[in-house]
């Protein structure tokens, strides 16, 4: 009777338009928790984003909070522009975005713009990296998830934050609902625009001068219903995330003389619903959504006698939908099975192809978490997809750790995954390649850990070591026909240091901490072609070998000053022998004041408090110095 109702349900689901976030506080159900320490594995395979930094980064951009607060290097043309990730010297398409456990990453780019995520919506957000990345294909270097979650019994809920900053930067976030015993609503909304007309110093003119950025301003506002219904033994779930992105985009330092009009228009609908069944010693979920997603971009650009030099209008719309299946069921007091099965479909209709273009996907996906032995940890995972009814094959992973004494603690991994090919790597037109294959990545990974809490103090250290090999890596390559074609060129060897800091310290009315990151990256490209063409061994482009971010708090009574620096090493454009492009490195500093008046706080903001000149990407210029005030109203 329990599997018709199971299936009955499921049916349902697929056939509604409304949808939910993934996790909620379940006050009225018990649950019994895991015996096996998860915790133990986190120092390899997990860092979750702190409260505290959510809440201080809440107004701000999810590339702006990765920048400061994360291992992830981050590759950004500045406010309003585009900001991709590079996790574990990869690139942008190697790092999945996940919301609420739904693929993100666009099926015609195959990677995300961060700067389009407002901190604001997510209630939880983790890196994941290594095995910690086996449920879903094509996280190479590692993964990005964002959450929501919605608690009952917390009665009404308002929250307002006014933002008002430099270069008549203006943000407005308001969270509104009512959370009872048993139905639970809520509703985020902002917007966010700036003129965004700084000036800079402008080195690729003739004479250098400074100048002030034109063209650069854009809007952005969205806003997110949600609603959760409880019932005796489970929960169903209801979300939508609807945002709009205009932007104009400013022109390189090169070319700011020339006549170019550079926008793009983004706007999308993503849906879903879900219903948890919960049973003593487990859990099922089932998940349906439906995303809409509408791409524009424009580009005309002039000679000196007006006439056309370029001209791009690409329109692209998907219509992509998810279904999943999740399971979690206790086997004994030590022992945990986990099961998924998913399908995905993308159909995507642009003017750059010859016509719609759609894609099947079906995963299969088990995992087993436990104590093998007194002291240790063992997660044991498997995964089997099938793609436009080809089998992509099994890719499994493996994860240990062991805790010593006195809070010390070894982990070590092994983890396969792939990444298939985007839309228009197959189909754009001219030059998309159908016979690529898909990237087949290979990861093993060791970190050591440190926990202690004593007194007043809790720390958190944590170092590691990584090896991955990328084989079939995609690369985009000139051909006699005057553009370009996706080929399966490259070998990829990515291998680097990863270190964690969290300190953290609370005495009386203080309360302090201090939160860090440094990676060492070096990713070369080992394949015979590099050495036919005299690049092998070394690093790829705008990947930097050093980054790191460190975050300093210390809060009195209703009292708090943040500091944050962040570390951004040199970092080469092209793979030519000269240094003539090469971006240098660059440390910047943060500095925040805030004060909490019963239900207000007001906070005061200064970034790039030296005024630093530099470039994240070669010929766009960066903010200066920059102020901010924040006020904010919580019932």
């Amino acid at each position: 009777m329990r599997i018709r109702s199971f299936i009955l349900v499921w049916l349902i689901l697929l056939s509604c338009h409304a949808f939910s976030q993934d996790t909620i506080t379940l006050d009225a159900i018990n649950v019994s928790a895991d015996r096996y320490a998860v915790e133990a594995l986190n120092p390899l395979v997990m860092k979750k984003v702190d409260s505290l930094i959510l809440e201080t980064k809440s107004t701000s951009t999810l590339s702006e909070l990765l920048i400061q607060h994360s291992p992830v290097f981050i590759k950004t043309y500045g406010p309003g522009g585009v900001s991709t990730a590079s996790f574990r010297g990869t690139t942008a398409s190697h790092t999945l975005v996940l919301w609420n456990g739904f693929q993100l990453n666009a099926p015609t780019l195959g990677q995300v713009d961060f700067s389009t995520i407002p901190v604001f919506l997510a209630d939880d957000i983790d890196l994941k990296w290594g095995s910690g990345t086996s449920n879903n294909s094509g996280g190479l270097g590692g993964s990005v998830n964002i959450g929501n979650q919605t608690g009952f019994g917390k009665g009404l809920i308002l929250d307002l934050k006014q933002t008002y900053g430099s270069f008549n930067t203006l943000g407005s976030f308001v969270t509104a609902g009512y959370c009872g015993n048993r139905i639970s609503f809520r509703v985020k909304a902002y917007r966010n625009s700036s003129d965004n007309d700084f000036e800079y110093y402008n080195h690729a003119v003739l004479p250098p001068r400074t100048m002030r950025q034109h063209n650069a301003d854009f809007v952005d506002y969205g806003v997110m219903p949600e609603m959760s219904v409880l019932f005796k033994h489970g929960v169903l779930s209801a979300s939508s995330w609807n945002q709009w992105n205009n932007r104009n985009l400013p022109q390189a330092m090169p070319n700011i003389l020339k006549g170019t009009e550079e926008w793009t228009n983004d706007n999308f609908s993503r849906n879903f619903l879900s219903y948890k069944l919960f049973w003593g010693t487990g859990s099922a979920q089932l998940k349906s959504a439906v995303f809409v997603e509408n791409q524009r971009y424009f580009l005309l650009t002039h000679a000196s006698n007006d006439s056309v030099v370029t001209q791009i209008n690409s329109d692209n719309k998907a219509l992509i939908l998810h279904q999943i299946a999740d399971m979690e069921q206790q086997l004994s007091a030590a022992w945990k099975l986990k099961a998924k099965l998913q399908w995905d479909r993308e159909r995507v209709n642009s003017n750059n192809y010859q016509d719609t273009k759609r894609r099947d996907m079906v995963s299969a996906y088990a995992a087993v978490e436990g104590n093998p032995v007194e002291n240790a940890d063992l997660s044991l995972t498997a995964r089997y997809d099938i793609v436009d009814g080809k089998s992509m094959g099994l890719f499994p992973t493996a994860t240990f750790s062991y805790h010593f004494q006195k809070g010390f603690g070894l982990t070590m991994g092994y983890s396969h995954n792939y990444r298939n090919p985007s839309l228009n790597d197959l189909y754009w037109y001219p030059g998309g390649n159908p016979d690529l294959l898909p990237e087949n990545g290979r990861t093993v990974d060791v970190a050591f850990s440190y926990n202690r809490n004593k007194g007043g103090w809790k720390v958190d250290l944590r170092t590691g070591a990584y090896a991955s090999k990328v084989r079939n890596w995609i690369q985009w390559v000139p051909t006699s026909y005057r553009f370009w074609v996706p080929q399966n060129v490259a070998m990829v060897f990515a291998r680097g240091i990863e270190n964690h800091v969290d300190l953290n310290y609370a005495k009386g009315d203080w309360k302090a901490s201090l939160s860090g990151n440094y990676v060492f990256t070096f990713t070369t490209d080992e394949s015979e072609n590099a050495q036919q063409y005299g690049i092998l061994g070394k690093q790829l482009i705008y990947i930097p070998r050093h980054h790191g971010n460190l975050f300093a708090d210390i809060r009195w009574t209703t009292w708090d000053l943040s500091y944050t620096m962040e570390v951004t090493g040199c970092r080469n454009t092209s793979y030519a022998n000269s240094t003539l492009f090469d971006l240098p490195s660059y440390v910047l500093h943060h500095l925040s004041l805030g004060k909490q008046w019963n239900k207000f706080r007001v906070e005061l903001r200064c970034n790039n408090i030296t005024d630093k000149d530099y470039e994240n990407v070669l010929w766009r210029p960066m903010p200066g110095r920059s102020f901010e005030v924040m006020v904010n109203y919580r019932y």
